[in-house]
């Protein structure tokens, strides 16, 4: 059988046809893309939303935190619970020191109203000795004459406390909440290190 010729007008109507059809699959495919990039956009939000107000890894740097924290470790800062209470003692926190722009780690050991002394090689609180047996069994060099911690503040120091510079020194002083970024809970790298930090419980 001889197959029939088409027409010029049914040429016409195919080419149309084909060219309608592209032009959807061009669009298709930029709508897909479209929506990839804005895929991607969302997932990166939501990451730094994550990151900055919610959760953060942050990397030990320096020895201040020993025998706790080492050095190149990666810690967990939980950012979460300081929206609805305050630092306890015990906490290890974030937080920043007057006119740095690097975040430090330390351990939270007097609160606001509180008089912080040290003497003899210990801390006294309130002038009662406190007991850190929990994370440090040396003796602490050089005394500090007593100090009142101040309203939304807090008195940091390093575990390591021959090796810390923190609120004993006169230039950081206690540490006002709106400098503290969050609370270590957990130490996340390396893998065989990976452990929780809880809030040391002072007998």
């Amino acid at each position: 059988m001889k197959r029939k010729a088409f027409t010029q007008s049914q040429i016409r109507y195919l080419r149309d046809r084909a060219e309608e059809q592209y032009e959807n699959m061009q669009g298709s495919r930029s709508f897909r893309n479209v929506s990839f990039l804005l895929y991607i956009a969302l997932v990166v939000l939501i990451a730094l939303t994550i990151r900055s107000f919610i959760a953060e890894p942050i990397r030990v740097d320096g020895d201040s935190m020993i025998p706790t924290l080492v050095h190149n470790e990666d810690m967990l800062v939980e950012k979460m619970s300081y929206w609805f209470s305050d630092p306890l003692r015990g906490d290890i926190i974030i937080c920043y020191y007057p006119g740095y722009t690097e975040s430090c780690v330390k351990r939270v050991i007097g609160l606001p109203g509180e008089t912080v002394e040290v003497r003899g090689g210990k801390i006294f609180i309130n002038g009662n000795e406190l007991n850190e047996s929990a994370y440090w069994d040396g003796q602490i060099v050089g005394d500090m004459d007593p100090v009142v911690i101040g309203a939304r503040h807090v008195f940091v120091v390093g575990d390591n406390r021959n090796g810390s510079k923190d609120s004993r020194n006169a230039s950081v002083g206690a540490i006002p909440y709106a400098k503290v970024v969050g609370r270590v809970v957990a130490v996340v790298y390396p893998f065989d290190e990976i452990q929780s930090i809880s809030r040391v419980t002072y007998p």
